[in-house]
């Protein structure tokens, strides 16, 4: 396996953007696939001119010079567009939700896998500083509870499961493990089926999580509360705050430098230079696409 020179992205909706600016950082975009929607061409013409264009994806599957496909397409076209890219024997960085259904999952492993191909998804969450510290904080204190808040306005283009509720399923898994019990406590629907919910996590018998999102909210926040056997502590944004039991309150202990975007898709790159056929993030897109395929129904 040469070392990665040229990747294509495909999708140029507003994270599409984002991953060709983090992405220019570490490697050449040589091409990024679009549905021709003239304001996005001339953006990428703006600020990226070395990069090509097109709206065919055939283009980018048969040559020969690109190593890595970024899917940031919406989430129905995640699994054709895989699929076709594995097989044409390119590297894969998707968004999440790797795919709509836990079968549709494990085919992508599968081809990835038969080709010794990277299958990287995006949960980019895992990838802050801040949550990096909180495993920390769990290896030397152990978490007994922990409550994830998050509260804006849309998006309502995708169900709020895979949307939304797939970023917080991904650090509670990476944290916890598989659940052993799922208690949903409340949905609601206003614009669409379910656009506010609550649900339990239950890992063991000491260690319990709670969820609730809500997109329906006048603003925008999204914290997490941690307790540990000795300390609580709140991620703020880009903050971590720890509670001083002497002054009876918060105070900062750490602020995130980087982006996690930044870090997420330096990561993707080092993977693949590094000659490592990773499925780490795929195997865990599937366990997430298992629990929001239960919830989603119960």
């Amino acid at each position: 396996m040469r070392e990665i020179k040229q990747i294509a992205i495909i999708g140029m909706g507003k994270w599409g953007k984002n991953l060709i600016r983090e992405f220019a950082k570490f490697s050449k975009v040589k091409t990024c696939i679009t549905t021709g929607n003239r304001k996005n061409i001339v953006w990428l013409k703006e600020n990226y001119p070395d990069t090509n264009h097109d709206t065919d994806i055939n283009k980018v599957l048969n040559d020969p010079d690109i190593d890595a496909i970024i899917i940031s397409t919406p989430i129905n076209s995640h699994f054709t567009i895989a699929k076709k890219s594995l097989e044409s024997k390119k590297h894969i960085f998707v968004e999440k939700p790797l795919a709509k259904t836990v079968s549709q999952a494990e085919k992508l492993i599968e081809i990835a896998n038969r080709n010794q191909l990277c299958l990287f998804v995006g949960h980019v969450f895992l990838y802050n500083e801040i949550f990096k510290k909180i495993k920390t904080i769990h290896k030397t204190e152990s978490i007994k509870h922990a409550n994830f808040e998050w509260k804006k306005l849309g998006t309502f283009d995708e169900n709020i499961f895979d949307n939304l509720l797939s970023h917080d399923l991904s650090l509670n898994l990476e944290l916890f493990g598989m659940p052993k019990k799922i208690q949903i406590n409340d949905k609601y629907g206003f614009l669409t089926p379910v656009d506010r919910f609550s649900l339990e996590l239950f890992f063991d018998k000491t260690i319990k999580s709670e969820i609730t999102i809500d997109r329906i909210a006048h603003f925008k926040k999204k914290t997490v509360m941690i307790i540990t056997q000795k300390n609580s502590y709140i991620w703020d944004d880009d903050k971590l705050f720890k509670f001083d039991k002497k002054i009876k309150t918060y105070k900062k202990i750490f602020q995130q430098k980087n982006t996690p975007l930044y870090l997420e898709c330096k990561e993707f790159i080092r993977i693949i230079n590094s000659k490592r056929c990773s499925m780490d993030t795929a195997i865990l897109a599937k366990k997430i696409s298992e629990l929001i395929s239960k919830i989603s129904t119960d």
